[in-house]
């Protein structure tokens, strides 16, 4: 899929000169708006990313403010510079300078255990009732909520028993966590009376004119927003937040957030020692990545840019002095910013893509000449890496050429880069995906499930390529494996059988008298569902595409479809035999309701 890119920019007056407005970066050097303009769409168009907003701070004020690409590649609409997109995990920053005013009050003390704001024990709330027995949470702080050192999982669906529990020891260690975050807005709700959204726009969104910033869904979004994109660049819409959630639920555009972030950098409306305790080292990094099995593996310190972590964001030394970070990521959307404190410079990109990671090395060095950030740290990669070239000469030379290829680049040694053999081979198998080259990817995921049989993940991509190649026999084939492959409880089994479950309803779905389905029929709220020549179809208001799509049964009761293997939907009986809701079931655990009107 091919997505025409388009800019829409703002230069502020420090921006400008009597010639052509320009930009300063880290080391001296300017940048014209020009060059960056035609810079960053040509970096998005080689790492496919459908839409962008960029930002950029000098001298500690926003200077310039662009929208690069579309909304939605289904629609072609323009990317604006009032267009909202997911903060994600921007979220985490806006909070802890909330966080930190509270400190500056006396509402809050750092060190103070979190327990002691609330007005009854933890574990007697309904969401922290896996915690009972386990005293640990007695000693957790805000600092190590902010510091990401809880011993919390990120979050507690990624728990093989999807379980709340400590994987270490409160403050041991950094280990990035949103469960963290989410216990303390907890706290701070309790500790003042008042819902983090009226704190946060008492206290930040309208003190610096955040006009399209929140951290609930407000009206207004649905005119204008970003669509989140797959690996594939095809739309999968925006999950409306109903509840704030202080680690990734707020809704903003980069000319908001830089205005938030150039405040931070100054340190408005916080203490000295407020700041001190912000930008202090509160937990070095001490592991290869941020995520995934080698966030397990301890880095040689002496290799490479020490990576630490402050209060509410990431920190990393440069010749420029002090930096700070913070990325953004879930299904479909990906941010991410740096800030040069010492030089007043930053950047701030918003995107709709997850491939935004592929492009934020190459974008944050052209517009700031940042070559600091810890993209090693985060596994952000190039969109020009290896493995990325290896997808293409999988591409035009076939299987063979890509096992030459890989095999030069194995004598130079893989492992030196801090990067596994086998995450490497499995990011050229998702880029074939994400060129939608299904046939290569499927050979290449076949060869590479040869040579190591026990990488269960394979077999998920694998069975995605024979999805999309309509070949549904041949997925279950590679569904099944995986299963019979994985550790019996672990989060991956689970997601096998769901996917099984999945893909058997499309070969043989459950036979269902007219009858029945005449019942399920009708409007839901924003959900709705028809009955068209004996089968039922389903579309919801507000997605990226409202076609209805048929609908397959599994049970009496539970139906999937052919374009969402991640979800179900699950109509419920009363005893008189009425249906008057239903639920939406998703991979991860997740679920919302819908009444019939």
């Amino acid at each position: 899929m091919v997505v025409a890119l388009q800019a829409a920019a703002v230069v502020t007056a420090s921006a400008c000169t009597e010639a052509e407005p320009r930009v300063e970066r880290l080391d001296g050097s300017v940048i014209t708006v020009r060059e960056l303009e035609v810079g960053v769409s040509a970096i998005m168009e080689a790492a496919r990313v459908p839409g962008l907003q960029v930002a950029v701070i000098n001298d500690g004020e926003v200077v310039y403010l662009g929208a690069f690409g579309v909304k939605s590649a289904e629609t072609g609409e323009p990317v604006g510079l009032a267009t909202g997109f997911k903060a994600l995990s921007f979220s985490k920053t806006m909070f802890t300078y909330l966080v930190l005013q509270l400190v500056d009050e006396g509402v809050l003390d750092l060190d103070q255990p979190l327990v002691s704001y609330l007005s009854r024990p933890l574990p007697e709330y309904e969401f922290y009732q896996d915690l009972e027995g386990d005293d640990r949470h007695k000693r957790l702080t805000a600092r190590m909520a902010l510091s990401h050192t809880t011993g919390f999982p990120n979050w507690r669906w990624f728990m093989p028993d999807g379980r709340l529990q400590f994987i270490f020891e409160p403050g041991e260690r950094f280990s990035y966590s949103g469960e963290g975050i989410y216990l303390l807005q907890l706290v701070v709700e309790e500790a003042t009376g008042e819902p983090l959204e009226d704190l946060a726009r008492a206290r930040i969104f309208e003190p610096l004119g955040m006009e399209h910033t929140s951290f609930l869904f407000r009206p207004e979004f649905e005119i204008d927003h970003a669509v989140g994109h797959d690996h594939f660049l095809n739309p999968i819409g925006i999950d409306w937040q109903d509840e704030a959630n202080a680690a990734g639920s707020a809704h903003t555009t980069a000319e908001d957030f830089a205005k938030f972030l150039a405040a931070a950098m100054r340190g408005d409306g916080l203490s000295d020692a407020a700041m001190r305790e912000m930008l202090s080292a509160q937990a070095t990094i001490e592991h290869v990545r941020m995520f995934g099995p080698l966030s397990r593996e301890r880095i040689d310190q002496r290799a490479g840019r020490p990576v630490s972590w402050g209060l509410g964001w990431g920190q990393v030394g440069s010749k420029h002095g002090r930096a700070i970070f913070h990325t953004g990521n879930d299904r479909g959307n990906a941010n991410y910013h740096s800030a040069f404190l010492d030089r007043g410079i930053a950047v701030v990109l918003l995107g709709n893509s997850q491939r935004l990671e592929n492009a934020a090395p190459a974008l944050t060095e052209l517009v700031i000449g940042d070559v600091y950030s810890p993209y090693g740290f985060l596994g952000y990669e190039r969109y020009d890496a290896p493995h990325f070239r290896l997808a293409e000469i999988m591409i035009s030379e076939g299987l063979e050429g890509a096992i030459g290829y890989y095999e030069t680049l194995s004598d130079r040694g893989i492992g030196s880069w801090h990067v596994d053999e086998l995450d490497f081979l499995d990011g050229a198998g998702q880029e074939l995906l994400g060129l939608e080259r299904f046939r290569e990817a499927a050979d290449f995921y076949r060869h590479l499930l040869q040579e190591h049989p026990d990488r269960t993940g394979g077999y998920d991509r694998l069975a995605a390529a024979h999805v999309a190649l309509e070949e549904l026999e041949a997925a279950e084939a590679a569904y099944q494996e995986g299963l019979d492959r994985s550790e019996p409880g672990s989060l991956s089994e689970g997601r096998f059988e769901w996917k099984l479950e999945w893909v058997r309803g499309l070969l043989a779905p459950l036979s269902l008298p007219e009858e029945a389905l005449r019942r399920y029929a009708g409007d839901y709220g924003p959900r709705h569902v028809e009955l068209r020549d004996g089968s039922l179809y389903y579309y919801r208001e507000g997605a990226a595409d409202v076609t209805p799509r048929q609908l397959y049964a599994i049970s009496d009761e539970v139906f999937v479809m052919k374009e969402a293997d991640f979800f179900r939907l699950r109509f419920h009986s009363e005893s008189d035999g009425t249906v008057r809701r239903i639920t939406g079931h998703y991979i991860d655990g997740q679920q919302d309701e819908s009444l019939r009107e």
